[in-house]
């Protein structure tokens, strides 16, 4: 498994993950899909292969001197409970470790279970 920050290359084979998932139509619609791909290049984005396999994606916003936030994070299906997830925020961690790195989550389950710790409505990667 490789982790690597997304070029303009990676964007098509994210946008054609998450336009399999319908919980994702919010970035993959006619209206929004456009900025969105915009916002994949202007993010902290990282990608995950496999050899050639798209494994997923993680999307930060870097908030220069103060924190990182982890704005959205997919894997692909048949590559969950692989460490793709864990991987992807691990590797953030690593190239801002002087930044606290805090997830925006609607699975709190997840980030429990790799043992995150919350603090108000985020979670903070440790």
């Amino acid at each position: 498994m490789k982790i690597l920050r997304c070029t303009p290359e990676h964007v098509e084979d994210i946008l054609a993950a998450i336009k399999k998932e319908p919980d994702w139509e919010i970035f993959t619609s006619e209206a929004t899909i456009d900025r969105y791909r915009s916002r994949l290049n202007e993010s902290l984005t990282y990608v995950c292969y496999d050899d050639k396999a798209f494994c997923g994606y993680m999307r930060a916003i870097l908030d220069n001197g103060f924190a990182v936030y982890i704005s959205e994070l997919y894997v692909v299906p048949g590559w969950r409970n692989r460490g793709v997830g864990r991987s992807l925020t691990a590797q953030v961690k690593v190239d801002h470790g002087r930044l606290p790195v805090y997830v925006l989550s609607d699975e709190d389950v997840y980030y429990e279970k790799l043992g995150y710790r919350k603090v108000g409505s985020v979670f903070e990667v440790v």
